[in-house]
Parts: C-alpha cells; sequence; structure tokens
C-alpha cells in the first residue's frame, strides 16, 4: 500500500499490533482504534478469499503481515469452485474483533483408496492464483471445532488445515498476524478425480461495502470500555 500523511499516522499503531499478535500479547486498544479510524478515513483495497471472506493487507514486514478479516452479513463472493479446508506457507494468530469465528481444524492423511487430494497453489499478479491436483489420495477427519467470541484468539500453524466460517447472516471481523516459514506452497483439499489445473480469481470488494464493514467495526470498538 502507499503511504500518506493519513497512512503514516496509522502505521505505527499498525506496527505495534502486529508485535503485540506476534507476542500474544493484549492488543493496544488505542492503537487499535487508530487503526480502524485511518483504514476508514481511506478505505483500502480489499480482496474476496474463495472461501467469502475480504482480506485487507494493512502492513507487511520482515517477518510477515497484519492483515484485517472481515465476513459481512450478506453478498458473500466465493470462489468457483470453493473448497474450504486448506493449509498456509505461515502460520497465524488470529483476535476476533466482533462477532464469532468458528475455527475447524482437520487431520489429513495418506489414503490410495481416498476421494480426495491436494491442490497446490501458485500465486501470480493482479490477485490470481492457480490450484495443480497432487496425484495422491488423502482421507479426511475433522475434528472438534473451536468457537472463538470477540476478545478471543485462535492460532493456525503452517501446514495444519484448517477452515475458518461465519454463520450466514452474521458480521464478523479479525485481526491476523502472519509469520513467514519456508514452505513452498500452500495447499487445498479438493476431489481426486477434480481438474488438474483451476484459475482462481480473486476479485475486489466494493469500495461502499469495505467502508460499511470498517465503520461497523469502529463502533463496535467504540462501544466497548
Amino acid at each position: 500500500m502507499q503511504g500518506g500523511p493519513r497512512q503514516a499516522a496509522w502505521h505505527g499503531a499498525a506496527t505495534e499490533l502486529v508485535h503485540a499478535l506476534r507476542c500474544d500479547e493484549p492488543l493496544p486498544v488505542t492503537q487499535l482504534r487508530a487503526l480502524l479510524r485511518g483504514l476508514s478515513a481511506e478505505p483500502p483495497p480489499g480482496t474476496w478469499h474463495p472461501t467469502g471472506f475480504i482480506v485487507v493487507r494493512v502492513l507487511t514486514d520482515e517477518q510477515g503481515a497484519l492483515r484485517l478479516h472481515l465476513w459481512p452479513t450478506a453478498s458473500r463472493e466465493q470462489g468457483q469452485p470453493c473448497w474450504p479446508v486448506h493449509d498456509h506457507v505461515w502460520s497465524l494468530r488470529s483476535h476476533v474483533l466482533c462477532g464469532t469465528v468458528h475455527s475447524h481444524g482437520y487431520d489429513v492423511d495418506d489414503d490410495a483408496a481416498g476421494d480426495r487430494t491436494l491442490y497446490a497453489v501458485e500465486y501470480g499478479a493482479d490477485d490470481r492464483s492457480c490450484m495443480h491436483r497432487g496425484d495422491r489420495g488423502v482421507r479426511l477427519s475433522a475434528r472438534v471445532p473451536e468457537r472463538i467470541e470477540a476478545g478471543q484468539r485462535y492460532e493456525v500453524q503452517a501446514g495444519s488445515f484448517h477452515a475458518s466460517q461465519v454463520p450466514a447472516g452474521a458480521m464478523a471481523a479479525t485481526l491476523v498476524a502472519t509469520t513467514v516459514t519456508d514452505r513452498a506452497h500452500p495447499r487445498v483439499v479438493g476431489p481426486r478425480h477434480g481438474p488438474s489445473v483451476v484459475p482462481v480469481v480473486r476479485p475486489r470488494a466494493e469500495p461502499n461495502l469495505m467502508l460499511g464493514l470498517l465503520e461497523q467495526v469502529a463502533a463496535g470498538l467504540r462501544s466497548t470500555p
């Protein structure tokens, strides 16, 4: 993101917030409010994740990134196809700012008779990516899901398969700190005999939708002590 006078005002806040999250320390509320004020004043571009939430890249540093994830109450855009179970090449710690997030963990094991396989994801320019089908069968087993409320956190380690879900008709937002690892490609669990290559487009979220969501999150923080 390009810097400017207003962005400079909240860049320091973002730096403090990503440090607090990575160290699992309490979020400095004053800095969080400053960040949301800055983002609401000049809403940054947000892109739709294939599983139906908006990703806002707030800050990138040598360790990873600080991101804001937003689930609108309605009109969520999902990829076609939408395969929700995936892993990351980075570890993450997510702080729920408002709403409720259901974090689902999964075990994925090799199984020659399995009806699923792993797709490796390669990223390109302009928020595009491509999934490439693997050649071995796997079996997917769900763990007991976690329900994370506003003010709580959850973690996902690099290489761990998961899916984060927010019920339809509910709004939620999380602040996410990532820490990069040396893993090569993220993976998505897809059908064993699906397409060999699946292109993925991540469309931009409408600016008015972005502004409304940011104002909702900021208003929720203003109403808390």
